[in-house]
């Protein structure tokens, strides 16, 4: 069997759609997805990455995911966590892959993300 991944869903909270596009589409950079017309009563909102989507579905009660998270691969993680910074987004950043540089920060109503990017400096021979 083989497996891929479609998509990622996080919960946000009723009524954060317009939080979660200022965070994922202007801050991030993601292109929002139509949902469809059978599910838009549900609200939420579905985003693009590339060769699958992140779903964001409104959970009610809500509570944000603090261990649990997505790991996104970024192309250019410094220049990300300038923007991140740049928006108030606290960065933990965590060096404890070698292979790997690699900061988590959390979307505005809590939930843990990873954003990372592997290191492409050469590795001594074993």
């Amino acid at each position: 069997m083989t497996l891929r991944l479609d998509h990622i869903q996080l919960a946000i909270p009723a009524g954060g759609e317009d939080q979660a596009r200022a965070f994922w589409c202007q801050l991030i950079g993601l292109p929002e997805v139509r949902k469809p017309a059978a599910l838009q009563e549900r609200g939420g909102l579905w985003l693009a990455l590339v060769g699958a989507e992140l779903h964001l579905g409104v959970e009610t009660p809500f509570a944000p995911a603090g261990k649990a998270h997505p790991g996104f691969l970024v192309e250019d993680i410094e220049a990300l966590a300038k923007q991140l910074n740049a928006a108030d987004h606290p960065l933990q950043w965590d060096a404890a892959l070698k292979d790997r540089k690699r900061f988590f920060t959390t979307d505005p109503f809590g939930n843990r993300l990873e954003f990372l990017a592997f290191d492409a400096s050469p590795q001594p021979a074993p």
